[in-house]
């Protein structure tokens, strides 16, 4: 796939002072980034789980922010 993308000048230096601190062409490396950027999970891939874990366990919100604080208590006494 091709993609024009338009960066500020500021970006774009930068990209080219990276690339060039690889020995990159910066299309080489900016490819690169983009591809690293797409092959990780996002945000909502991750926590996918943990909230379909919370909303199993019934816990509501105000219990869970009584849970943390609790914990903060807890773990600031261990110190």
């Amino acid at each position: 796939m091709t993609l024009t993308i338009s960066l500020s000048p500021e970006a774009e230096a930068k990209l080219r002072q990276r690339a060039a601190a690889e020995g990159k062409d910066p299309v080489v490396y900016a490819s690169r980034i983009v591809e690293q950027a797409v092959s990780r999970p996002s945000l909502d891939e991750l926590l996918a789980p943990v909230r379909e874990e919370f909303a199993a366990s019934g816990t509501t919100d105000e219990e869970l922010v009584q849970q943390i604080t609790d914990g903060r208590v807890v773990y600031r006494k261990q110190r």
